[in-house]
């Protein structure tokens, strides 16, 4: 049998900062369609994984340097994920590698609202990466909302991390919310389609750019918790 450190230790050879492991119990209040079990029957345990972004991305004129490391970051964390599984498969362990980004299982046009098959950011809360901040953001303590997710579902039962109980955000902030453009945020969920007329833009020659990030910059705790 695998056991929590030995998956733990794998995750990180495999580039992954940060590993939190989740019961599958503890997504009783998922909705019906996007449970763990709703994609993989045998699930017992969910791995999140996360590695940090290069806070320089932060003080370019141009989110061109953010959009590119952000993309940089979705292809490292599908690599770990689809390594870490296959390791484990080789050890007889059944394992899901979970996309750390598109595409969506759910995508309501009107409101241009995006499911991904597991919500990682809530997984992640229930694996003790983070804690999620009123911008929605998953906010670690070590590295802030600097991180981005990936995980993996397992047949094995896992000794899972506690949740964590820091807070996230400091008492009386709604920097996130006052300086949104799009007045997205009401410190609960985020209106996607009010964001996605700010955030995602093409340039004349036809690429796209993540063209704003301001809810994640900023906080004063993107950086880490002190």
């Amino acid at each position: 049998m695998i056991d929590s450190q030995t998956v733990k230790e794998k995750a990180r050879r495999q580039g992954a900062d940060i590993c939190g492991i989740a019961s599958v119990d503890r997504f009783a209040d998922a909705p019906k369609g996007f449970h763990p079990c709703d994609i993989y029957r045998g699930c017992k345990s969910v791995v999140v994984l996360a590695s940090h972004f290069p806070l320089s991305v932060l003080q370019a004129e141009t989110n061109i340097p953010y959009t590119f490391v952000r993309n940089k970051m979705v292809e490292k964390l599908d690599q770990i994920s689809y390594r870490l599984s296959s390791d484990l498969e080789t050890d007889g362990i059944m394992s899901i590698p979970i996309p750390s980004s598109e595409p969506y299982a759910y995508w309501d046009a009107e409101r241009r609202n995006g499911r991904g098959i597991l919500s990682l950011k809530h997984a992640g809360s229930l694996a003790g990466v983070g804690v999620l901040g009123r911008n929605t953001l998953l906010i670690n303590d070590t590295y802030g909302n600097m991180i981005w997710l990936g995980a993996i579902l397992m047949s094995a039962e896992l000794e899972p991390d506690p949740i964590a109980s820091y807070e996230g955000c400091i008492s009386g902030c709604a920097l996130c919310m006052d300086s949104c453009p799009q007045h997205a945020l009401d410190g609960t969920t985020i209106d996607q389609r009010l964001c996605r007329e700010r955030s995602i833009s093409c340039t004349d020659g036809g690429g796209w750019v993540l063209s704003c990030n301001i809810c994640r910059s900023v906080c004063p705790n993107h950086a880490g918790i002190s």
